[in-house]
């Protein structure tokens, strides 16, 4: 049986190995239920070195590339430039290595995802593209700090409500992406799973956190559902409203 595939797109100012090592939570969690394809972001930004905590899961200390998906340019008019080859390389990934059950996504990638899945739903309704690309719909979306690419002429692409299951994490003290506009994205989807922790920018690493992830991927990844125990633990963390945590 065919595992199911997992895009997991990083925030800005990171890269897929700076990612696997802050999404391990997450890795723990899938671990080889699923294959999990890191992606790196064309747009090279400079570069930045991990920090002690980050060092957890490397062998060693090094210097890491600095990437993004593209970039926000605020003057007289909202711009993200780069974005053209950001869904030139996306589309590029979906041809060769999908097809992908859903998508990770993790800031600046949470917003990839959700345009990502826009235009795979709706290909032909803006200016943005994915060119020919034969993909079916994602199945799912799991987004930690999301927000709104809040470009005017990219409004079109938050019209149709996203049907697909979906979590969304949200840190109550994050001040990169104010949670009001995570709140916002959560607004365009149907029936969105919320898990709201108590904490900032990131992908919480608690046991608390693990537990609602599993609970809801165990619905595309049946291999994480075969634990009748594992189950009943998790039944009560999930719900379809918010759930506000220690992370």
């Amino acid at each position: 049986m065919t595992k199911p595939k997992i895009l997991c797109l990083h925030g800005f100012g990171e890269n897929a190995e700076l990612f696997k090592i802050r999404s391990r939570n997450f890795r723990a969690v899938v671990g080889d239920t699923a294959d999990l394809v890191f992606l790196d972001g064309p747009i090279d930004i400079g570069s930045l070195h991990m920090t002690t905590g980050d060092l957890v899961d490397a062998s060693i200390a090094r210097e890491f590339t600095n990437l993004g998906w593209w970039w926000m340019r605020r003057g007289r008019s909202f711009e993200a430039r780069g974005i053209g080859k950001t869904l030139d390389l996306i589309s590029k990934v979906l041809t060769e290595q999908g097809p992908f059950d859903g998508i990770l996504g993790f800031s600046q990638g949470a917003s990839l995802a959700i345009v990502i899945s826009s235009l795979l739903a709706n290909p032909s309704d803006g200016p943005l593209s994915l060119g020919n690309v034969d993909h079916p719909q994602i199945k799912f979306l799991v987004l930690a700090g999301a927000f709104q690419l809040e470009v005017p002429e990219y409004e079109y692409l938050y019209k149709q409500p996203f049907t697909m299951p979906s979590l969304h994490m949200v840190g109550t003290y994050d001040t990169v992406v104010d949670p009001e506009r995570s709140k916002i994205v959560q607004g365009y989807f149907d029936s969105p799973d919320i898990f709201e922790f108590v904490g900032g920018h990131f992908i919480p690493q608690s046991p608390k956190c693990a537990r609602v992830m599993r609970a809801f991927l165990t619905q595309f990844i049946p291999a994480l559902g075969e634990s009748e125990n594992e189950q009943s633990a998790t039944s009560t963390d999930v719900a379809a409203g918010t759930i506000a945590v220690s992370a």
